[in-house]
């Protein structure tokens, strides 16, 4: 994703869910997009392994993964 587009798309995510996806919620320091996973599958299968492995994001229900 060019980083122009990657900072648009981080704007729009911070207006609707007032969230800033490019700050760190743990220390507050700079998060750099490294990656967009769109296919279903690898999204499900990568928050199965972080819930399994305890690092989920607080209050993420694993039920949606059914």
């Amino acid at each position: 994703m060019p980083h122009v587009a990657a900072r648009k798309w981080a704007r729009l995510l911070a207006k609707v869910y007032r969230v800033d996806p490019l700050v760190c919620p743990r220390c507050g320091g700079e998060v750099k997009t490294i990656a967009v996973i769109q296919d279903p599958v690898e999204i499900r299968d990568i928050l199965a392994y972080l819930v399994k492995t305890g690092r989920a994001s607080p209050g993420y229900d694993s039920a949606l993964l059914n």
